[in-house]
């Protein structure tokens, strides 16, 4: 058995959904792992016990809680492992390596984005000293891997496929209130305030109407009074997020750029075909007229609307819907397999 520290700095949203799975799967092995987040996050309501930060007020409050409360684990437990998920402000971060470095606890990073997509995310200065002195640094799609490395100089990233969220799929599913007599729905889901989420394309295909479809926005920014989109506002507790995309037939991902997608891999384990823009690392993701559609970047909205009028098609999304829920699972033997080895 191993003691491993892991660290996530915001406890909520798909990065920390994929923490929870690292540190699900690590259990599993036998290792005795630590997560550290944010205090009353999505992360501690799940199967996975947290230490969290003491509460503090502002976001870099907040933040320098994480770091404060990581490093005086880190110092007290003395962990054989230390697992960083990715970075909000790298400079404050510093204190998490320094406590790593002095316990002699070997360091694994694990890089979400290796750029940021908005300067509300943080940002990426002084990250690169983290990466260049980490003993492992991890990605989960080659894209992200290959950004890392013209960053850093280093050639031996880790690539593990993007895991199936098991953590949140244990909560019980709460399925939403949909109008009815509607035959399918596409749902886009997420933190959709952010523009580059690609919702002026969802909502113009409300407003247009496509034949036998109906459209759900659901997470924080989803627009409440477009004509045509159903609407489930805010942050959506896990079992309201599994069931709002259980309860559709395909999800729309018309991103302008993408690292990674945990939506996709969502989608695919639920039974959602997924749509999306092929930017990034979603190309590794999705195989496309397989287990999903791949829409060029930019590609006008007439291609979104074929493309649903295609998965309109029984026959064809059911079975593209099985293909992409074996690929989820597949993948995911492959993440397990992985990420074990790196705490041995």
């Amino acid at each position: 058995m191993t003691a491993v520290l892991m660290v996530d700095w915001l406890g909520r949203g798909g990065i920390a959904q994929c923490a929870e799975v690292w540190a699900i799967e690590l259990g599993a092995a036998g290792h005795d792992v630590t997560v550290v987040t944010r205090p009353g996050r999505e992360l501690g309501s799940g199967s996975v016990p947290v230490v969290a930060a003491r509460p503090r007020r502002g976001r870099i409050g907040a933040h320098r809680a994480v770091v404060r409360a990581a490093a005086d684990q880190i110092r007290a437990a003395r962990p054989a492992v230390v697992v960083v998920h990715n970075y909000v402000l790298p400079p404050l971060e510093a204190a998490v390596y320094e406590a790593a470095r002095a316990v002699g606890a070997r360091v694994v990073v694990v890089v979400h984005d290796h750029r940021l997509h908005t300067l509300r995310a943080g940002t990426r200065t002084g990250l690169r000293a983290h990466l260049r002195s980490a003993d492992v640094v991890v990605a989960h799609t080659r894209f992200v891997a290959e950004g890392i490395e013209a960053y850093t100089g280093r050639d031996d990233v880790v690539v593990a496929p993007h895991p199936v969220q098991v953590g949140l799929l244990r909560h019980e599913r709460v399925p939403p209130v949909l109008p009815t007599g509607i035959p399918r729905w596409a749902a886009h889901f997420g933190v959709l305030r952010r523009r580059y989420k690609g919702g002026d394309v969802v909502e113009a295909l409300a407003r247009a109407g496509v034949p036998g479809w109906g459209f759900l926005a659901a997470g924080a920014g989803a627009p409440r009074d477009v004509p045509g989109l159903h609407a489930l506002p805010g942050y959506l507790p896990p079992g309201a997020l599994l069931g709002a995309v259980a309860a559709t037939e395909v999800t729309l991902a018309p991103y302008a750029h993408a690292t990674q997608s945990g939506a996709v891999v969502l989608a695919h384990v639920l039974g959602s075909v997924p749509v999306a823009s092929a930017v990034g690392g979603i190309p590794e993701q999705i195989d496309g007229g397989v287990d999903g559609i791949l829409v060029p970047p930019g590609a006008p909205r007439s291609v979104w609307y074929a493309a649903l009028l295609l998965l309109s098609d029984d026959e064809v999304r059911k079975e593209m819907a099985v293909a992409g829920a074996a690929r989820a699972w597949r993948d995911h033997e492959q993440f397990v397999s992985t990420v074990r080895t790196l705490v041995a």
